[in-house]
Order: C-alpha cells, then structure tokens, then sequence
C-alpha cells in the first residue's frame, strides 16, 4: 500500500519522484518497464548506438498512407531516465506563442506568463548566469556542448551568410537564426532527467522503485483509481494507492495502460475486447509529432563521423572515459536554426546541420564523409491516434500518426518542401559549398514541387517527440483537466506527461515535457 504510484520512470515520471516524495510521509512508488540506463546513454555520442536494443521501447507506427504506406521508426527509451536517457539531448522551450496557444484552445493558467517561471526555476544554466531568460540552481543542468566540430561552425557561418542571422541563444529573447543548441549535458555526460530528479529522491526512504515490471492496467472502484496490476517476471502483482496514481509513462504508454483498463473510447474498446469502464473518446486520440525530412550531401576531403575509423573510435572512447573530454561529449547535432518558411509568421522550421552522412539516424553510413541537413516542421497539422490492436498489454498498440494524410490543406508537405530549398540554399552558401562535392540520390534527382513531396513521402522521419494522446482542455475530447491535471470524470488518476500536451510546440520536446511534469505536480500537491 502506497500513497502515490508513479507509471513510468521518464522524464516526467522522475520529476513526479522528486517532487512528490518531498514529504517523508508520502509512499511512493515508481513503476518502471526497463531497467538502468546503459554506459551509452552517458555518452553524447553515443545516443543512436541504443536504438533496437533491450533500452528501446523500438516501436513502429501503422503504414502510413500518406508516406507511400511506410511503417516509421518510432524509438522511445525504455530504462530509468525514458527518453530524456535516448534522445539527442537538445534542450529548447519553444515560442512563447505556442504557450499562448495553450491557453487560447481552453488551457487556463498555461499561458507563456504561466510556464515560463517553471522553465527558469527547474534549470541549471552553465552559459548564461545572471540571464533574465535562464535560472540557475535547479536539478536540470544545461550547457552547449564543450566539443564543436570545426565544420558545424561552417555550416553556421554559411546559414548567416545564406541571410539566416546568428542567434547565441534559442531560448533567449527570440527563438529565430542560426546558431549552438542547448544540452541536457554536464561536464562531457549526459544529464538527463533520472540524473537531475530521481536520484536524489532515490536518498529518500519513502520513496521505491521497481524496475523491469510491465504495466497492465489500473485498478477502478467506482469512478477513483485505486491501484496498479503488474507483471515481474511473468507473475501479476497489485499495488494499491491511498491517494493517487500519477502516469507518466508517455505518449503512447500513459493512453495505451488507460485503455487497457477501460478508460477511453467504449466502442473501440469493445472491438478489442476491453470492457469499457469510462467512457472517454479523446484517449489516444490527436496524436502528434515533429516531422523531418533529411539530405545529404558528400564532402570534398574527410571531416566529422565519416571520418572516424576504428582507431578514432577506439582512442575518443578512452579519452572520454578518462576525462570526459573530446568528440564523444558532442551529440553531433549542435548546430541548427530555427527559421521562417515563408514571411510574416514565427519560425516553423528547424534546421541541423550534422556532419555525418548518416541516413536513418545513423543505423546506415555513407562510404565517405558528409553533412546531412536537417529539416523539422515545428507545427504540423497532421493529427493521429493511438489504438489497441487487443486486450493484450504485451501487444503494442497500432500508432497511427496520418502524416500528411490527416493534413486538411497540404501545408505539412508544402512546408517541408520550403525547407529542403532552405537547407539547399545554406549548403550552396560559402563557406559550406566549398566542401561540398554532390547531394546523394535519391533527393539529388529532386526539383520540382512534385517531386520533392514525393521524396518527403519517402524518406520522412520522427523526430521522436509523440505528444498529446491524453490532452489537457474542456472540450468534449480533452481528457485531462488543465486545471488540476486529473483525468477528467474520474478520482485519483493524474496525468503529468507528455501526452497532456494540447498542441504542439516549436522545439524538441523533453524540456516542456519536464515543465509540464513540474507543473503538474505543484496541482497535485495542491488538491
């Protein structure tokens, strides 16, 4: 018997562990599917190396209609840290307008005035102390990276020159041009959210973790959450709550654990198998993602990771290990911009310039060096649903993210396609253009409109940032209460991931992710 069960240990569920164990007379309980992250999670460079591993969750959408019926790649951390232990570490907070967003489609109190203090309160800024925009002192440690290849400067140099202006820091006073990411990094190490919030409640007798358990579904009295059914190796456990249960098991997690307890849309759930307990249509519903689409082009003499050989990779490891220095600290995608697509708007595209010719996040390597250009929609409007193949919680579910299908007027395509001659313009700008000897095929044979939609179709990616499966609002879809963070309809049951999220954001996602896990446990506390 607990007083507080957490699902999942991610981003939001570390910061849940924190936050709410602050009271030695709180149980609580952290759920857990994976187990420790893995020595490549501490190393920035070696974050791709854990795709399709026991630490990937490795999930792949539905066939896309709208991408030439291609199943995508869809990885998503399963260990202690989720994906804040995965991802790229890039740390951004997105437009003050997307905030503003919020609030607008019925989210009270999450306004960019709203947020913005939980962002500076939870960060721990190592370049910009004293920084209206930045706090220091909080769990999250952020730093730019202490290892910039010669070559991402290049790229950098030739986007202000292309007429793109330098910005020394996208979270600052305007989010657009080119320049440096902020990392989840310290001291050459990954620091991600198991690092900066669970650890430390990890001193607290009050608080327990259980690791390498499947969560199976929610246990109903009523309308109130009591408990959590379990599997540990194979055997079923309860755990019971006194007071709440918290999911933070993500995008796809948080709706798939709630569907398997008969919370969601009854029809579907009959369809399945389920019997349905609560009907609430939107779970698993207007799901969705940052979309990117890459090029590539070969360079004219050996830089960056087409350049490492086994003696490069060898030696940077041990130095790493030594004194968390060199190649290995960088991520390999510090440089970017955030740019407009077309005037009068904010930015809506972001930009990488990785000096890699990787293709398919690394998995495959060209036979010589490179850069791969990066294009991200930061808005989209192509909405899709998570659904239950069975009742069967080993099963995963049929994510279904309708890229450009459920896009109502084609902007998705159009702006993509606005931002490979964004990128083609930049590569073509001294001094990138005097490295660059050609771009690959097949986007290499693209020009015309037609023919690069068809390329985007059939080579777009994720950019691994799922939200809003269970989201925040007052509307007859919302499933999460903005104002308490509780599932709507039903007692002690809260949601504080990123599923809560009601519209997407312009900026990679595990930082609003954490403000949002914050959040969510200040009302919490509150109730």
């Amino acid at each position: 018997m607990y007083d507080t069960i957490i699902v999942g240990a991610g981003s939001a569920g570390c910061v849940a562990a924190l936050r709410l164990s602050v009271d030695p007379g709180r149980r609580v309980l952290v759920l857990e599917a994976g187990q420790d992250a893995p020595l490549a999670s501490d190393i920035p460079s070696d974050w791709v190396t854990m795709f399709n591993t026991r630490a990937d969750w490795g999930y792949h959408t539905e066939p896309q209609a709208g991408c030439r019926g291609r199943r995508i790649f869809w990885p998503r951390g399963k260990m202690v840290g989720g994906s804040s232990a995965l991802n790229a570490m890039i740390y951004i907070r997105g437009l003050p307008s997307d905030y503003d967003a919020w609030q607008a489609a019925g989210c009270a109190g999450w306004g960019w005035k709203d947020v913005r203090p939980a962002f500076i309160a939870s960060e721990d800024n190592a370049n910009f102390p004293d920084n209206p925009h930045h706090g220091t002192g909080g769990p999250l440690h952020v730093e730019n990276v202490t290892h910039v290849d010669r070559h991402e400067r290049l790229w950098l140099d030739a986007a202000e020159a292309a007429g793109y202006r330098r910005n020394e820091d996208f979270n600052g006073e305007s989010q657009e041009g080119a320049g440096l990411f902020q990392f989840t990094i310290r001291d050459g190490e990954r620091w991600g959210a198991a690092k900066a919030y669970l650890h430390p409640a990890m001193q607290r007798p009050n608080l327990s973790i259980h690791k390498g358990v499947l969560v199976t579904g929610l246990v109903l009295e009523g309308r109130r959450i009591t408990g959590v059914r379990y599997l540990a190796n194979g055997v079923a456990h309860t755990a019971y709550a006194d007071s709440e249960v918290v999911m933070a098991a993500g995008a796809i997690g948080t709706c798939q654990i709630m569907m398997l307890s008969g919370i969601g849309p009854a029809d579907e759930l009959h369809e399945v198998g389920v019997q349905p307990r609560h009907d609430l249509p939107g779970v698993g519903k207007d799901l969705q993602d940052h979309i990117n689409i890459p090029i590539t082009v070969y360079t004219r003499k050996p830089m960056g990771i087409g350049a490492w050989t086994e003696d490069v990779l060898s030696d940077s490891f041990a130095q790493w290990c030594d004194h968390r220095t060199g190649i290995r600290t960088s991520p390999w995608v510090a440089a970017g911009a955030h740019v407009c697509s077309q005037p009068g708007i904010d930015p809506d595209l972001q930009l990488y310039g990785a000096i890699s010719p990787h293709r398919d996040y690394a998995r495959f390597l060209g036979g010589r060096s490179g850069i791969t250009a990066h294009c991200v929609l930061q808005r989209p409007k192509s909405r899709g649903e998570i659904r239950l193949r069975s009742a069967d919680p080993t099963e995963h579910p049929a994510i279904d993210p309708r890229y450009f299908a459920s896009d109502p007027d084609g902007s998705d395509l159009a702006t993509l396609v606005r931002g490979i001659r964004i990128n083609r313009q930049i590569l073509a700008t001294s001094p990138i253009r005097d490295l660059v000897d050609y771009e690959l095929t097949p986007s290499a044979e693209c020009h015309s409109g037609a023919e690069l939609e068809d390329y985007i179709r059939g080579h777009m990616t994720t950019l691994y940032h799922p939200s809003s499966t269970c989201r925040m609002g007052v509307d007859a879809m919302a499933v999460t209460d903005p104002a308490s963070m509780a599932v709507h309809g039903l007692e002690g049951l809260y949601v504080a991931d990123a599923s809560a999220i009601p519209i997407m954001v312009s900026g990679n996602l595990n930082a609003p992710t954490i403000m949002l896990a914050e959040r969510a446990c200040q009302k919490i506390l509150a109730h």
